[in-house]
């Protein structure tokens, strides 16, 4: 689906909410401030299932990739998605690079896909219908960054490649803050603060190893009644409806720190 982006315009509405979506931007510092931008701000633009971040030398193909979901992606659709001698993100990735480094539209519903037909069944096959891709224009060395927006709830249009060209700069730093945030070894510390308190975090960790409420209780010396309020916070402050969301969404936030289950 090729791109001609020449006659889109934004109303009074949207050009208040992209503002407001590029401030939120300029906050991003770590993993979970990242993940609620891309679910919060980014996600009223382009409604998406799951992100897959990619940094490194696109050119080369050393990349290194980074999801954030709104529900529990399968270890499955995961490593389908990631691999690196023929997962779909390098071959993305590749479609991107040959059209031109343009935002890459595609759907199992029609459009200009000569050539990328098997390309979109695989994704079809992963259980996305809709998907955008977009880079950084300018890739130098190991910042270059490249964006995955799978799972989205409408056929992508020229509006979607618009938006993906303006929010484009903006992701891309926020991903390379988070990244630099992380590699300084002081985000991950800050992210159960922010989110979970230490009890949230135990008991989601043994929420996530098959526990019962009951069994929970025993293990952290509390009454099953008080570990199902701890759930329901954390349900709350994670934005999920169950017990596998939430563990999906920690690990994807990296919440359950070691230093925190003792």
């Amino acid at each position: 689906m090729r791109t001609n982006t020449s006659f889109v315009r934004l109303n009074a509405s949207d050009l208040e909410h992209l503002l407001m979506t590029m401030e939120r931007a300029l906050e991003v510092q770590t993993r979970a401030q990242f993940f609620l931008w891309a679910q919060g701000a980014l996600q009223g633009f382009i409604a998406h299932e799951s992100l897959w971040c990619a940094h490194g030398d696109i050119e080369r193909m050393q990349l290194r990739v980074e999801c954030f979901s709104n529900g529990l992606t399968s270890e499955r659709v995961d490593a389908l998605v990631t691999d690196r001698a023929d997962g779909l993100l390098p071959r993305l990735v590749d479609d991107w690079l040959r059209g031109g480094r343009i935002p890459r539209l595609l759907s199992s519903e029609g459009g200009d896909q000569v050539g990328r037909r098997q390309l979109i069944s695989d994704l079809k096959h992963c259980g996305f219908n809709h998907v955008a891709v977009h880079g950084v224009r300018e890739m130098q060395g190991s910042y270059g960054s490249f964006f995955v927006f799978a799972g989205m709830d409408h056929l992508p249009s020229e509006r979607d490649a618009y938006l993906l060209e303006l929010l484009m700069p903006h992701m891309h730093l926020a991903l390379h803050r988070m990244r630099m945030r992380e590699a300084s070894g002081s985000a991950v510390d800050l992210a159960p603060v922010t989110l979970l308190s230490k009890r949230e975090i135990q008991v989601l960790h043994w929420v996530k190893n098959g526990k019962t409420n009951m069994e929970i209780g025993q293990i952290l010396g509390i009454s099953p009644p008080t570990v199902k309020n701890h759930l329901q916070k954390v349900m709350r402050k994670l934005n999920v409806n169950n017990r596998a969301q939430a563990v999906g969404k920690s690990a994807t936030l990296r919440l359950m720190a070691h230093s925190d289950l003792n």
